[in-house]
């Protein structure tokens, strides 16, 4: 674990959530945000084993694993338990976006920034006028602090 708490290891070949986490790791979490409510090992179980048959131990060992990283949260009814993402597919994607993008900033600052700015440059115009439009929000808000002191 990183000290954002989230999954240390980054690997850029990767597709998807594998860049975090391990493959089956990321197929769980996926079973789990496509039910989009509270689910026990065999609910994930059932969604992973239409590709591949896997055992239900190996699942419940994964889950455990996610818990310990913080990605989902669980609770014991009778024997039985259940689990949660603690966030959402979209929040977690940021949050890991935001966690790289911070260590390749407080490392290599020129470098990233002026990458950043040549693949915004290379995309449509729209990009590039969104990118004013929060760079723009950004300042005014900055601004708007400043007044507030």
């Amino acid at each position: 674990m990183s000290k954002t708490g989230f999954p240390a290891g980054y690997h850029p070949g990767k597709p998807g959530l594998e860049k975090v986490l391990g493959s089956l790791e990321s197929e769980v979490m996926e079973a789990i945000w496509g039910k989009e409510e509270e689910v026990c090992v065999r609910d994930v179980l059932e969604v992973l084993n239409i590709r591949r048959e896997i055992a239900y131990t190996t699942i419940m060992t994964i889950m455990g694993r996610l818990v310990q990283k913080k990605l989902l949260c669980r609770r014991k009814e009778g024997n039985t338990f259940y689990f949660m993402p603690l966030f959402t597919r979209e929040e977690f994607a940021g949050r890991i976006v935001g966690s790289v993008v911070d260590d390749l900033l407080a490392d290599f600052s020129d470098a990233t920034l002026s990458h950043f700015m040549r693949r915004v440059k290379d995309q449509d115009r729209s990009t590039l006028e969104r990118l004013e439009e929060m760079l723009a929000g950004l300042k005014e808000k900055e601004e708007e602090s400043k007044d507030d002191r």
